[in-house]
């Protein structure tokens, strides 16, 4: 079921590029014109298959079948349960994207990791990003939110009922302030995080810009707040007009940059238990490393000459699926290693 939704997902990613007029256009004729080629119209319908799949998926199902509101897309790789030893279940990966990002990402990595590791991964597409729809009010947009999402995916892949087996997160940037946030809620199902170019800690460091653009965001949020409550017309016209909305909707979802709600209390306690490794960007202007911030030596790697922006699009081609160590054992290192340049 998984090798047909990811393929699914390969066609739909093409098909959805098409604007829905054109794609009602293509599906009738391919219904009605006989003129039109045996391959065309399979490959017509083909694409609308996959459409179908993907969005049948946009919620994991419970075991009572109960979809789950806001809608969302994720993605399960994990075996049978009469395929693996029950005394010894595989390891629960969790691996999240970053903001303007989508588990497509993750792909490559997932896949390795489920595929010659047999681990069980789940991905998920943040509410807003990838195949996941938005809410309907931009100002509903939280990183709270997204928290209580991914807890609903992991709860949906029941994977929080044994507490003898606990869960590795894996965030991108955004996706590492929600795994922090995450352990802060739930610390009981959480086995460790590695964090990669991760927000979700106040920044220090000179040259880096989130802590100035991170308080204008706010401001801007507050006015733009105030503004709508003074003048409903312009909050409905915001949601109304889909430009309008998935950009207020973006700038509404990082207000709280780069903590983005991750609570400061014992932040200290909550790295130095939870965090195992960190892959980080050599020059990083939004979030970088802060090694001051961690109690005890940390196994660091760093991917040399990229930004945060590059790192979050070659984050696939590091593979990190091939380090074992990062995934299983967490072993620490005082000394930063450096990846290979990509």
């Amino acid at each position: 079921m998984a090798e047909v939704l990811c393929t699914s997902l390969e066609i739909e990613a093409r098909w959805c590029v098409l604007p829905p007029w054109i794609r009602t256009a293509l599906l009738h004729r391919a219904k009605n014109d006989p003129s039109l080629s045996s391959l065309a119209r399979h490959a017509v319908f083909l694409a609308h298959h996959a459409h179908l799949t993907v969005h049948r998926r946009l919620s994991t199902p419970s075991r009572h079948a109960v979809p789950s509101q806001p809608k969302y897309f994720s993605l399960l790789l994990e075996e049978a349960p009469q395929e693996h030893n029950p005394s010894h279940p595989p390891r629960r990966i969790v691996l999240l994207h970053g903001w303007h990002m989508s588990h497509k990402d993750w792909k490559q990595t997932a896949r390795k990791l489920h595929r010659i590791h047999g681990f069980s991964v789940l991905l998920v597409d943040f509410i807003g990003h990838g195949h996941s729809p938005y809410l309907s009010s931009y100002d509903e947009h939280v990183p709270a939110l997204l928290v209580h999402q991914v807890r609903d995916a992991v709860v949906r892949a029941n994977w929080h009922s044994d507490p003898s087996v606990k869960v590795t997160f894996a965030g991108i940037s955004m996706g590492g302030a929600v795994s922090l946030r995450y352990a802060q809620l739930y610390p009981s199902n959480v086995d460790k995080i590695i964090l990669l170019s991760a927000a979700g800690m106040p920044v220090t460091r000179f040259y880096a810009i989130t802590p100035y653009t991170g308080p204008l965001t706010l401001a801007l949020v507050r006015r733009m707040n105030a503004l709508c409550r003074r003048h409903p017309t312009i909050a409905y016209w915001i949601n109304a007009i889909p430009v309008l909305h998935k950009a207020f909707s973006h700038i509404h979802l990082v207000q709280h940059a780069p903590t983005h709600q991750v609570h400061p209390r014992h932040l200290d306690r909550l790295l130095s238990r939870f965090v195992s490794a960190a892959v980080w960007a050599h020059v990083d202007m939004l979030h970088p490393l802060q090694l001051e911030l961690f109690p005890t030596s940390l196994r660091v790697r760093i991917v040399p000459w990229v930004n945060h922006a590059l790192f979050c699009k070659v984050i696939d081609l590091l593979q990190l699926d091939q380090d074992i160590d990062l995934w299983t054992t967490g072993r620490r290192s005082a000394t930063p290693q450096f990846c290979k340049q990509v």
